[in-house]
């Protein structure tokens, strides 16, 4: 179905208005020297970041996002999902203009939650959820180095990101830069990864990492730009991060690559958020960190994830570790419904962008109007819809069992009591 001449005028006009986002993760990251400055004052000072903001640029652009939204009538589906971009991009742009203010905690938590958030039902919190997951996992003991495995060095994981992309079968175009100074061990953008130097990974963190980083964020922001007509969903703004993160996380589970201690990397962040708007400072979990076992250079870099943009001083911290648990939970529900009721679009329009899962209802009518093409990349999960149908109806079932009836069952071991 061709486009007409009223959406080709509001995509045109979504263009000019979306255009231009600010970077927010890159802007609220925290350059090497505040790391190198940390350890030279040995651990005992709070971090003190200078974020460069440029207010009037950022000011502008939220003049230009309310401007194009009065402009946004009725209710179609175009317009559903026009009006679901300007809130996104509007809550990035006004966290941008709030880094290293008190304000930016209460904007994060608007667009990720936070460690005390319902993501679940009434009164199930994501620390809640993350407790509940610690319970069952355990703390487990601090990993001693393993000299039979060799850890990938920043070069090593590159080419083995490199090679993977080369034997998939048309897959996109990325540079990978080995970066000196990046605040992280890995960024992914639309066209590039970006890996820490100096970092070293485990062989089963690169295959997450390849999952993570490639095979989710870099296809979807490659699926959006990809659009013959909504190429702004290659950038959806931090609202769409806990589909995005609950998406990669899930790419990671489904494809056997969520190791132990990976998750419990992503159950500590939660409580590490969790702390610091009880107003834990910097020191204080960098601190707590180290007590369980982390090293050093680990620790440092999974509390500054928790307080770039936000206070160092604790209460006010940055929020979207909190989300990445509540996301995995939301997709696979999701998924798991919408392939009970073989929807094989619904995957594939899940994919076609950085998306929420709310934006999906609009875009499946835009694709039915062809408006909305099929995603030029597929993740390896979705690549067999028959794997899919199996692994979710044999888990539906196992869902509907109850296991203090199995525990019986099987008393000699104990569970019945």
């Amino acid at each position: 179905m061709p486009i007409d001449e009223a959406q080709s005028r509001l995509i045109l006009a979504a263009k000019r208005a979306l255009e231009g986002a600010p970077p927010l993760l890159e802007t609220i990251s925290w350059p090497r020297e505040i790391e190198r400055r940390f350890f030279e004052r040995h651990c005992d000072e709070v971090p003190a970041p200078n974020y460069q903001i440029d207010t009037a640029a950022l000011d502008a652009r939220l003049g230009r996002l309310d401007a194009f939204e009065r402009e946004l009538s009725g209710d179609d589906a175009l317009v559903r999902l026009l009006r679901s971009q300007v809130a996104s991009h509007r809550l990035g742009t006004q966290m941008v203009l709030a880094a290293g203010t008190p304000a930016f905690y209460a904007l994060s938590c608007a667009a990720y939650g936070s460690a005390s958030s319902t993501s679940f039902d009434s009164d199930t919190t994501n620390l809640d959820f993350a407790d509940h997951l610690l319970a069952r996992i355990g703390h487990g003991e601090p990993a001693e180095p393993n000299e039979e495995v060799d850890n990938y060095s920043a070069a090593d994981l590159a080419s083995y990101v490199g090679e993977k992309l080369m034997r998939r079968k048309g897959g996109p175009s990325v540079d990978i830069i080995l970066d000196d100074e990046l605040g992280a061990k890995a960024i992914a953008g639309r066209t590039r990864l970006r890996i820490r130097s100096d970092a070293k990974f485990e062989p089963e963190e690169a295959r997450s990492l390849y999952l993570h980083e490639i095979e989710t964020h870099i296809f979807t922001a490659q699926n959006g730009y990809q659009q013959p007509h909504l190429r702004f969903l290659h950038s959806g703004g931090p609202c769409v991060t806990r589909t995005q993160e609950g998406l990669a996380v899930f790419a990671e589970l489904y494809s056997h690559a969520l190791t132990l201690g990976r998750l419990r990397r992503l159950v500590g962040r939660v409580h590490l958020v969790a702390m610091a708007e009880d107003g834990a400072t910097f020191v204080d979990l960098y601190r707590h960190s180290i007590d369980k076992g982390t090293e050093p250079s680990a620790a440092y870099l999974d509390v500054a994830r928790v307080y770039r943009g936000g206070d160092p001083g604790g209460g006010a911290p940055f929020t979207k570790d909190a989300c990445y648990l509540a996301g995995l939970v939301e997709i696979y529900d999701f998924l798991r419904v919408a392939v009970a009721h073989n929807r094989k679009a619904v995957p594939e329009v899940l994919i076609s962008g950085r998306l929420r899962i709310e934006d999906v209802e609009p875009l499946l009518a835009l694709r039915e109007d062809g408006l909305l093409a099929p995603p030029m990349y597929r993740p390896s999960w979705l690549r067999r819809w028959e794997d899919l149908l199996t692994h979710f109806a044999f888990t539906s079932f196992l869902a509907e069992i109850d296991l203090g009836f199995v525990a019986k069952r099987y008393g000699f071991l104990g569970l019945d009591k």
